[in-house]
């Protein structure tokens, strides 16, 4: 296995002189040493900052070098808090040992940020210490522990019996809002628990872990909190039954319809319409008249939610009037909303309304009427899915100039009976000429699995020249998919990634390493990002982030004012300001808004693929997924660029995976006016 010339050991001289000269991801002897390289650290040069510079530097190429890195430990307690930072963003488990020093370190914020790095690192070898750091003196170190132990998978009784050694509350308040974690069927008794321990804070960590990994033995428990004093307790406890409830639990949710807070009520709705698309005759008395309330009321996300639950709840003649009205003259996203209804319910003229939204000149409506037209296609018998004959509709949209359509058509047809990946249909899209429309067919492929090896190679290399990775990061899921499917083909398919492991870009190398490694093979080395940045750059950027700077965000519906967390997320946020002084926001819509949990913007293209032309590695860290938190929207690790989200609501399970870079500070009753489809008028950074 060759390695890159600049990931082999170094001096600390050496390696600092290297990362000096700039870094590329092409094999080449390493540069020599700048001659002014030595001298910046015994010039006077603040240590510390050149110190955490360097950090930045190596986070970004994600780069490891151990004797680099354990220079750090000699310095200020700042350097080391960075240090532990920056071996949670660069993710080698080479790393873990470093971090298991900083989890004893003297100052607590080095051993908050240790512990909290290891959880990301995802080394389960580090569990011991972790255990042992969960009593730590310090609350949030403890808790910050914790949440590192769910993510790695460690038993929920092994950190039961250590945090049983603290007094009082001590153990319900870190373990709490990290239960949603551990995912085993000793949850619900924890959570039972919990529920009785007091404090808002813990008992809002048990409704939260009942409701996001709801289980049938939590039912009852679930129920019991739907008449909780808490909304966020009322909302995630109806989610849960959402997940678990039956037909005699509507009920019990019926009243949260008509909560004085959002939240509640939209999850209510969404539990009802899962409850009854599960499969029953009755249709529960009071339900219609609420959906048809609920359609009416004052907050846009519970109108919106009453129109996607709706469904279900037909037949009803006035449910269906407000439905057909909203279909008719509605803003467009309560148009497409009311479409997929109307149709989901069966209604009789469910094809013709298809046909006029897939001749709309709003892509979004075309877009809505592929999803439409299959689920027309799928409550039919097919048996097979002759090319798209027989699905008029979905047949004239798969040639719509407008790519997020034809990538709505593939989504739609990928749920078909029949609709085997390996028929013609999925062909045309495979020779797109637009690059997301074969992404989107090659992640077909990799769900299932049913094209050659050979003819996944073929279509592999066509993408080579793609400027962005998207394709060939599909291929690769889709190669290793079809090696796990096809065992004869195993060998076929680990020579057909092994060239995509040394592919320019490093999310395709790290990926193609996974699954060489998931497929048995030798896991090559990834190697780090080409940056083509040098120290100096990573200087400037530690000076430009040093404040929190405010930016202001003009839509439609009014202002929001964000402050910006830049020490936290500094090229994160750097690229952020640059793009709003460069005009790049303005203009765009708001593409997504799911209510009570985010509202989405910043994408070019306006259907979730667009971008800047550049990613961003990922600057995860322990700000948290409150209401009016600002974070980088991905497609996976390291995909960040221009578009952010806003969270509408508490999102626990969102922290440590999305990068955290600002809040609302002003301007929140703003965000749940939000609609899809509502334009930033402008974007601006203010004094």
């Amino acid at each position: 296995m060759r390695r890159l010339p600049f990931c082999r050991p170094l001096s600390w001289p050496c390696a600092l002189a290297l990362l000096l000269g700039g870094c590329t991801a092409t094999p080449r002897p390493a540069p020599p040493a700048p001659t002014a390289a030595p001298a910046v650290v015994s010039r006077g040069v603040d240590a510390d900052l050149e110190g955490r510079a360097l950090l930045l530097l190596m986070s970004d190429r994600r780069l490891f070098d151990a004797e680099t890195l354990g220079v750090m430990l000699s310095r200020s307690a700042a350097t080391r808090e960075a240090l532990a930072v920056a071996l949670g963003r660069i993710g080698e488990p080479r790393g873990r040992s470093l971090l298991q020093g900083l989890l004893v370190d003297g100052d607590v914020a080095v051993r908050r940020a240790a512990a909290f790095a290891l959880g990301e690192l995802g080394d389960v070898a580090a569990a011991p210490a972790l255990l042992r750091a969960a009593v730590d003196d310090d609350r949030e170190c403890g808790a910050l522990a914790v949440e590192a132990l769910g993510k790695l998978g460690a038993p929920l009784a092994d950190v039961r019996r250590v945090l049983g050694a603290l007094v009082g509350d001590e153990g319900p308040q870190r373990l709490a809002p990290f239960l949603f974690r551990f995912r085993e069927p000793a949850q619900v008794d924890v959570a039972r628990e919990l529920l009785l321990a007091g404090p808002l804070a813990v008992r809002e960590g048990a409704a939260y872990a009942l409701g996001r990994e709801a289980r049938p033995e939590g039912r009852s428990l679930l129920l019991s909190l739907l008449g909780d004093p808490g909304g966020f307790t009322r909302a995630w406890a109806a989610r849960g039954l959402g997940e678990v409830g039956g037909v005699a639990d509507l009920a019990a949710l019926l009243p949260l319809v008509e909560a004085p807070a959002p939240g509640p009520r939209i999850q209510a709705l969404r539990a009802a319409a899962k409850i009854l698309s599960r499969g029953t005759a009755l249709r529960p008395d009071g339900w219609p008249a609420a959906l048809v309330a609920a359609l009416a009321a004052e907050a846009p996300g519970v109108r919106a939610a009453a129109l996607e639950a709706a469904g279900p709840f037909l037949p009803d003649p006035e449910l269906e009037a407000r439905l057909r009205a909203a279909w008719a003259t509605g803003e467009p996203r309560q148009r497409e909303l009311a479409l997929a209804a109307l149709v989901a319910g069966r209604v009789a003229d469910g094809a013709e309304l298809v046909r006029a939204a897939a001749a709309s000149p709003d892509r979004r409506l075309r877009r809505a009427a592929a999803a439409a037209a299959a689920a027309l296609a799928a409550v039919e018998t097919l048996e097979t899915l002759d090319t798209l004959g027989s699905l008029e509709s979905l047949e004239a949209l798969a040639r719509d100039p407008e790519p997020s359509v034809r990538v709505a058509v593939i989504d739609a047809l990928g749920g078909l009976p029949g609709s085997s990946p390996a028929l013609d249909w999925l062909a045309p899209f495979l020779a797109d000429a637009d690059l997301t429309v074969r992404a989107t067919a090659l992640d077909r492929l990799a769900a299932s699995p049913e094209l050659p090896v050979e003819r996944l190679e073929e279509l592999v290399i066509a993408s080579a020249a793609d400027a962005a990775p998207d394709a060939r990061l599909a291929g690769v899921r889709a190669l290793a998919a079809r090696g796990r499917s096809e065992p004869r083909e195993t060998g076929a398919v680990i020579a057909a990634l092994e060239p995509l492991a040394r592919d320019r870009e490093r999310l395709v190398r790290r990926a193609a390493a996974e699954a060489l490694e998931a497929l048995g093979a030798p896991r090559p080395e990834v190697g780090p990002v080409a940056t083509g940045r040098d120290l100096a750059y990573y200087r400037e950027v530690l000076a430009q982030t040093a404040r929190r700077p405010l930016v202001e965000l003009e839509t439609e519906r009014g202002s929001l004012r964000l402050r910006l967390d830049c020490p936290e997320a500094p090229l994160t946020c750097l690229s952020f300001l640059k793009l709003a002084t460069q005009g790049y926001f303005d203009g765009l819509t708001w593409h997504r808004v799911v209510p009570d949990f985010v509202v989405q913007g910043g994408d070019p293209r306006g259907d979730g693929w667009g971008g800047p032309g550049y990613t961003l590695r990922d600057e995860i860290n322990r700000l948290r997924y409150q209401r009016g938190a600002v974070g980088m929207a991905l497609s996976g690790p390291d995909t960040g660029g221009s578009q952010f989200f806003v969270t509408l609501s508490p999102q626990p399970h969102l922290d440590g995976g999305y990068t955290v870079f600002g809040r609302v500070v002003a301007g929140e009753e703003v965000l749940d006016e939000l609609r899809q489809g509502d334009r930033i008028l402008r974007a601006r950074e203010i004094d």
